[in-house]
């Protein structure tokens, strides 16, 4: 035990205090050995430990410049685990507890310098996170629901006028989960059983209670991707779905290939301007078109063109 014991140590003061630019030598590995663990070995032993490591999967590297030793790799390199943590503070669905949390989790990863060199970076708070910590429940709930094939139960929030997300239903809320995806930043479960037929969904983020019931799902299962689901769902609206062709002006084609995807078939009218058609959710199309008011043309459906056209009516009649 006491031999497994200080090849632990060893490997934690390795992953802890060196990489290829602060190179640990034998010396001073032994002296914190006994300074941290109360563990006395000879410089003999240190070496075939060290070998050991090597031998179970460690990428333990001997530095002749500096005669010393440093963890030249690990589970992630400094690069994921900053993009993985700059990730979770700016993902607005995630509290400001657990992000601490899950940070600090991806940071031990890293030896003390980097983690340094992390927090000296990060600095400004992210004011939009959410106030909900069942959060990271709810994911493990939806998910044991899904795959046990069992009704799920929870309650839902809204924010009032004091800004707290409070419950909104009377009753709890039973559907059939199916997916969970992410879209915009978002998590959602998609359902079925809900109250609308075919597929709903709701924010992960806005649930809480959550349970799985003892019923078991009923509706037929359908082979549906739940990213084809979420793509057509604009801003993720569960309004109707409609064809629509849209003109643009080429300047905004990135930010139309980012919300869209790259199937989309696009055509060149002139030096200025593209069309393409996409099939989305009504409400999501017109809201998508008044974000791009300089930019954006609905040609068809006319159904759906004059619908914009009025809701561009209303808001000047509203500012006048």
């Amino acid at each position: 035990m006491e031999k497994q014991l200080c090849t632990y140590a060893i490997a934690g003061i390795l992953r802890e205090e060196s990489d290829e630019d602060h190179a640990i030598r034998s010396s001073e590995i032994i002296k914190r050995l006994e300074r941290q663990y109360e563990m006395k070995i000879g410089r003999h032993k240190l070496y075939s430990t060290i070998q050991q490591l090597r031998m179970l999967g460690e990428d333990i590297v001997y530095d002749p410049h500096s005669k010393g030793y440093y963890m030249a790799s690990r589970q992630l390199t400094k690069g994921e685990v900053f993009m993985l943590c700059n990730a979770i503070h700016a993902s607005n669905f995630i509290t400001r507890e657990q992000s601490e949390l899950l940070i600090d989790h991806l940071l031990k990863i890293l030896n003390k310098h980097d983690r340094r060199e992390y927090t000296d970076s990060v600095f400004k708070p992210n004011p939009k996170k959410m106030d909900n910590e069942d959060l990271m429940y709810n994911i493990e709930v939806a998910s044991a629901a899904i795959r046990q094939r069992r009704k799920l139960s929870f309650d839902y929030m809204h924010y009032n006028k004091d800004k707290k997300l409070t419950i909104c239903n009377r009753q709890p809320i039973i559907v059939e989960p199916r997916y969970i995806c992410y879209v915009d930043g978002r998590p959602y479960l998609v359902i079925q059983g809900g109250r609308k037929e075919g597929y709903m969904h709701y924010r992960l983020d806005r649930m809480c209670n959550a349970k799985i019931t003892k019923e078991k799902c009923i509706i037929p299962y359908e082979q549906v991707d739940a990213y084809e689901y979420s793509d057509n769902k604009l801003f993720m609206f569960s309004e109707e779905m409609v064809t629509v062709t849209i003109r643009c002006k080429k300047r905004i084609l990135d930010a139309k290939i980012d919300i869209f995807g790259k199937d989309i078939k696009i055509t060149e009218l002139d030096e200025d301007h593209y069309q393409f058609t996409v099939t989305v959710n009504n409400n999501g199309i017109i809201l998508l078109a008044q974000q791009y008011l300089d930019a954006i043309e609905i040609i068809d459906p006319p159904a759906v063109r004059r619908k914009f056209l009025d809701a561009i009516m209303d808001i000047q009649y509203f500012f006048l």
